[in-house]
């Protein structure tokens, strides 16, 4: 029996399965790489706003990706983060970043308040998942460098009032040595 041929063959917009490997390999590289990301929901979200929104979080050393939560979902768990796979549920974007924790969380949260749509689904870091309302109280601590800047403002200040009590003595030798020479 003949085969029949029905008309050209159509390429998948997709790729196909090789191309879905490859995204799932990038991705799980990029999460092995990441100290902390967030999961977002950004249902309702006009396509300018998610452009602008990253242009916003880009220069913070924050990428925000919209993923397809299978593909995700398997990246996770190849790179051992399973536990997104119970964020990972409707549109789903990821804000990823490699610096500051609370820097991630403070900028993520500023942008779910001017875009009232983005929903914080929760997030990963330092390989602990974390709920919508963590990222919340995350969101309002001091930044890494808040706390250096507190931490050597504590250490310096003893180290500068020791040193005006050990010069101030030196001082008053001094302007008793001039007085007494002013004397003469």
């Amino acid at each position: 029996m003949a085969k029949i041929k029905t008309g050209p063959k159509v390429k998948r917009k997709g790729g196909g399965i090789p191309a879905k490997a490859k995204k799932v390999e990038s991705l799980a590289t990029e999460l092995t790489g990441t100290v902390s990301l967030i999961v977002t929901e950004y249902r309702g979200l006009k396509v300018g706003e998610l452009q602008e929104m990253r242009r916003k979080l880009r220069p913070r050393g924050i990428e925000y990706h919209v993923v397809k939560n299978s593909l995700f979902g398997r990246a996770a768990e190849k790179s051992g983060m399973g536990g997104l796979r119970a964020l990972l549920a409707g549109p789903t974007a990821v804000a990823i970043a490699d610096g500051d924790e609370v820097e991630l969380a403070k900028s993520v949260v500023d942008e779910a308040r001017l875009h009232k749509a983005l929903k914080i689904l929760g997030a990963l870091i330092g390989g602990r998942a974390l709920g919508a309302d963590d990222v919340q109280y995350l969101a309002r601590l001091p930044g890494r460098s808040e706390l250096q800047a507190t931490i050597v403002g504590s250490i310096q200040a003893p180290l500068a009032q020791m040193v005006g009590v050990l010069t101030a003595a030196q001082g008053n030798l001094v302007r008793v040595l001039v007085a007494r020479g002013a004397q003469e």
